[in-house]
This record gives structure tokens, sequence and C-alpha cells, in this order.
């Protein structure tokens, strides 16, 4: 469990924030709260919450599922996230990249389509986490949450390496990409699309036990 420093006035007087992992039967006891999160930050309409909250269940047959949450408590009570009283401010979870998962069989292609031979592709795909989620709520986002609650997950998945899937942006100008190339990230593939989806997306990785 990593608590945060006090750093924002709307915290110091009554609560804290804490990073503590979740298993899966406390990520499935969290899930519409934690889709909530999603949506808000996300900016998606209400209306994808049944789909969303669908798709995030089904991430718990992944092997290797692997969460953190940021739970909201009184700073002189420590944190219980059985304690449904305690909210959270955020979430991050990933899982076991296999051959087997949409994820990887769309990098596998956007890989070869960049001129990797399949061997290399596959090589590139081999022995990672797939960093499927993580979301700050929006009233809490630019206080250091993101990146307390990535660095734990982050030290806490025990393959090789980290790999995730972000959208493009001018200059890598956000919250996302400044946190991600904070912590290390790197290219894997740069303004890739997703089928259905007709924005450009980076593909980054990090190795797990890089300093952080």
């Amino acid at each position: 469990m990593y608590r945060m420093p006090r750093t924002d006035r709307a915290l110091q007087a009554s609560s804290v924030i804490s990073i503590v992992p979740a298993t899966a039967t406390q990520f499935f006891r969290r899930v519409d709260e934690l889709v909530d999160i999603h949506l808000a930050a996300m900016n998606y309409s209400p209306q994808f919450f049944a789909q969303r909250k669908s798709l995030w269940l089904s991430n718990l047959n992944h092997s290797g599922f692997l969460c953190h949450l940021a739970l909201v408590h009184a700073a002189n009570t420590p944190p219980n996230i059985n304690d449904m009283r305690q909210r959270s401010a955020a979430v991050c979870f990933s899982f076991t990249g296999t051959p087997h998962t949409w994820w990887y069989q769309q990098v596998f292609r956007g890989l070869r389509d960049n001129g990797h031979s399949p061997t290399e592709a596959r090589n590139l795909l081999t022995g990672y986490a797939e960093l499927s989620e993580i979301h700050v709520s929006p009233h809490l986002q630019g206080r250091g949450i993101g990146h307390a609650l990535l660095r734990q997950h982050l030290n806490s998945i025990t393959l090789p390496k980290a790999m995730l899937s972000t959208p493009e942006v001018p200059e890598e100008n956000n919250g996302a990409w400044k946190l991600y190339r904070k912590l290390g990230f790197t290219d894997v593939l740069r303004n890739f699309t997703f089928p259905a989806d007709d924005r450009p997306f980076a593909i980054l990785q990090r190795a797990t036990n890089s300093p952080s």
C-alpha cells in the first residue's frame, strides 16, 4: 500500500488517497464505480456503460489479471478496499498478453504492415503485460495520482515488460503522454489504427524493471 502526500487542499483537512491492490473479486464488487471513472475520464456518453462494464468484466478471465486502485479515505483511517464508503479515485489494470487476445492480434498486424517479419513481430509481443486501462477521476487529475498508481502497478508486474496503446495527440501534449514518457515508455508503433476506430494510436512499451 502506498499513501500519497496530502498536497491537495480539498483533501488535506480530512482525507488522503492511497494506492492499493485489488483482487479480481474486489474489482468485480467495484466495477460499476470503476466504469463510471472510465466514462468520465474519457468523456464517453453514459449510454456506453453496459457495454464497457461487460468488456471490463471479461478481462477478469485473462491470465495474470492485476489491478490497483486509488482509494479516498479519512486521514485517521487506514485504506480498506472492502469498505465501499471509501470511494475509488482511479483505476489501473493489466493482464498477460497472448496471441489469443484481440489487442495482440491487431498489434501483430500493425507490426507486419510496418515491415516487421512474423518472427520480429512475435518477438516484440513476447513476455508482456497488456496495460489495458488507467484512468483518474477528472476532478482529481493533475495531482500525481496517475503517476503513483501506474508506478506501483508497473512495479507489481512480474513479466519483463508492459505494453499499451494510447491515442496520438499533437506533440504528445496531454497528461497521458506526459505520464508515459516520464515513466520511460518508448515507441513500438506510431499512427496505428484499430478496426472501427479512425483515431491514430501509438503502441508503447516499457521494461518493468526500469527506474520510475
